[in-house]
């Protein structure tokens, strides 16, 4: 499900990058825009890692 979510996330700042290259958005709209969704992107990647790190600790336990 998360990764999914960050599939989605990364598309959409690609899309608004691809937007400022094309010249459809400033570069002041383009910050605004991505602001929150590199957020997001780092808190996902963040949460996966984390669940992946506690995932290897229970097999190495076992």
């Amino acid at each position: 499900m998360k990764e999914q979510e960050l599939y989605t996330v990364t598309q959409q700042l690609n899309e608004l990058f691809d937007n400022l290259k094309n010249g459809k958005i400033t570069e002041e709209e383009y910050k605004e825009l991505s602001d929150e969704l590199y957020r997001k992107q780092t808190r996902l990647r963040y949460e996966l890692e984390h669940e992946k790190g506690l995932h290897y600790k229970e097999l190495k336990s076992c």
